[in-house]
This record gives structure tokens, sequence and C-alpha cells, in this order.
């Protein structure tokens, strides 16, 4: 009763009688998603490796990887599809991005995604995302240096957004995605939605994200292996478990220090952003991720990033570069992760938008 309390009070005095109707709705809209979830994220407990589709939890595009994977409060263009569809609304022209990225074991991690403003208020989008390899040959204990019958491995989701700005403060925003899981000839397919929040506060450059993702139905995989011939014509099914999704939710703050819109500091040339991020798994995992981008005069982009409390990954850089050709501006970015005793990653994407 006491936390209920605390909660109230704090309500109180964020939507005191001088603060603005929408501004009230804003912050009540966020406070409630922050106390529904936070209950659930102290009682957790470790269970790695309990989740399908481990694919959606690998960040898309260099900014944001650049700097942790810590930006849901700042996420722009195209990238916003993964991170935070609330973010779409934020964009006044449309947005196209492609990323690609040589992952591990020789796997390529690819995602396009592409935003389109419907009206003064909302926005629509459309991404597809892959993680997969080339063909590699089937070994057998009767056959360990393969038996001629190549085998496919195949990751992938797709989907739509819609986001809406509801105030000039406030925007939310939500993805219907299809999740497809294939090796060999055993396939896995569900859906699954993300629902986002994004808040520009009254302090001056300074934001807050909020997204859950991936909640949806369970996976399970079925296909022809799955069922062997035996003696006397009788066969054998292997029955498998269904496993959920990897629900995560990822709350962050993000403060433009200096630049020349919204920034705290006003500055024609130099500008910095500051970002930090809380993740939470329904395996059981907590990380925080943080990130400092510079920039000069929003045209070259320098990016530093740590994440802690994570297995591998550890530190993160980036640069990127944006330039403005007739209508439209087209931004190139660069991320490098050290993956501890992984290999090192690294991640190219382009993004063109409107001005």
């Amino acid at each position: 009763m006491r936390a209920k309390r605390s909660n109230l009070l704090i309500a109180r005095d964020c939507f005191g009688a001088t603060a603005p109707r929408n501004d009230r709705l804003s912050w009540l809209a966020a406070l409630l998603l922050t106390i529904c979830v936070s209950p659930n994220l102290s009682c957790a407990f470790d269970k790695v490796g309990t989740t399908a589709a481990q694919f959606l939890q690998i960040g898309v595009g260099a900014r944001l990887t650049g700097l942790g994977g810590a930006g849901v409060a700042a996420v722009e263009g195209a990238d916003a599809l993964y991170w935070n569809p609330a973010r779409l609304a934020q964009a006044r022209q449309f947005a196209l991005g492609a990323y690609y990225a040589d992952w591990i074991a020789d796997l390529r991690h690819q995602f396009i995604g592409l935003a389109v403003p419907i009206s003064a208020s909302g926005t629509v989008g459309l991404f597809a995302l892959t993680l997969g390899g080339d063909e590699f040959e089937q070994t057998t204990l009767n056959f360990q240096e393969g038996n001629g019958v190549m085998v496919e491995y195949r990751d992938m989701a797709v989907g739509g957004a819609l986001a809406y700005q509801l105030t000039d403060r406030f925007s939310t925003g939500g993805t219907v995605k299809y999740i497809h899981q294939k090796l060999f000839a055993e396939t896995a397919s569900t859906f699954a939605v993300d629902l986002g929040t994004s808040l520009r506060t009254d302090l001056r450059g300074f934001s807050i994200g909020m997204a859950m993702t991936n909640l949806g139905g369970e996976m399970k995989l079925t296909g022809r292996d799955l069922l062997t011939s035996g003696p006397y014509e009788t066969s054998t099914e292997y029955q498998m478990s269904e496993w959920p999704l990897p629900l995560t939710f990822q709350v962050g703050i993000a403060w433009r220090l200096w630049g020349q819109d919204e920034a705290f500091w006003k500055d024609r040339y130099h500008g910095a952003l500051v970002v930090f991020d809380g993740q939470h798994l329904n395996e059981g995992m907590t990380r925080w991720r943080t990130g400092l981008e510079y920039n000069f005069m929003e045209r070259l982009f320098l990016r530093i990033g740590k994440v802690f409390e994570h297995d591998t990954e550890d530190w993160s850089f980036g640069a990127g570069l944006r330039v403005p050709i007739a209508e439209y501006v087209i931004q190139a970015d660069f991320a490098y992760a050290d993956m501890g005793d992984l290999e090192k990653v690294q991640r190219v994407s382009v993004a063109i938008g409107g001005r």
C-alpha cells in the first residue's frame, strides 16, 4: 500500500493543476505502463535459452547499435520499426532504411523498412528482417564428412506498424509481425506485436521512450524429419515442445545537450546526445545500455556505447555521414561491436528521407 500511495503522490505532483491536460495524459500513460511492468522485473530469475526466435534480440541499424543498443527514446526513421514504433510518428517525410551485418558463424543479418506519413499525426510502416547463411552439407553418424544433402537455415520476420501523435509531446505506436523459422524441412511460425510510447518532456531536449516487443504466441517445430520409420512397418514421431518468444521491455531516456533544434543548449556547429536504457527479457535477464553521440553541423556523427550485465556484448563504436541532396537527405552509418569471446561484428546501414 505504501508503494501505491507513493506512486499516487508522484502522479499528483506530475499532473498538477497548472499542467496542460494533454501533458497530464501523456505522463499518466507513461506512468501506468511503468507501474504495470516494473513489478515483474524484480521477481524474475534467469531462464537463459528458454525462448524461440532468438534472432529477434539482435539489434538493427548501425546508429543505435553503435550506441550500445540504447535509444528507444531517440531512434529515428525506419529503424523505429524495430526499436520503438511510437517514434515513427516523429517523421514528417517518408523514410527508407536498409541495414546489413556479417553476424557470427557466417550468418547474415539484414533489415529493410519504410515509413510513410499518412496524415499530420499518423505514420504507417512496413519492414522485413532476416537472419541466415549459405547452405551447408548435412552430416550424420555414418557420413561425418557430409552425405551430399544440403541444409538451409533461415529466420524471418515481416510486419507493418502504425504510429500516432496523440499530443504535441506524446506519441504511441504498434507493430504486427509474422515470424517464421526454418531449418532444413522443419519450420515454426507465429504472430507477435510490439507496443511503444514516446514522450517529449518540459525539460528542453529530454525525452522518454518505452517499448514492449515480441508479445505473441509460442513457436513449435513441425516437419517430415520428426517422423521416423521403424521395424515391422512402425513409425515414431518426435514430440516437440512449444517455446515463447523473447518478450522484451525496454525503457530509456535521451537528452540532447547541444544542437541546432530542440537541444538544452543551442549550438550552431556542435551537437551531443546522451542515451540510457534499461532492458528486461522474459528469460529473467536485465541489461543496461548507454551511449553518447556527437555530431558536427548534423553532418558528421561519432558514437560510442556500452552494455552492462551481458555475457558477450561490451563496447561499441560508430560513425555516420548525413548529406542533403536536393529535397532528400541521405545518411550512411557504420558500427563496430566487441562481442567478447565471439567474433567482432560490423554493421552498415543506409537511409534516405525527405527534408
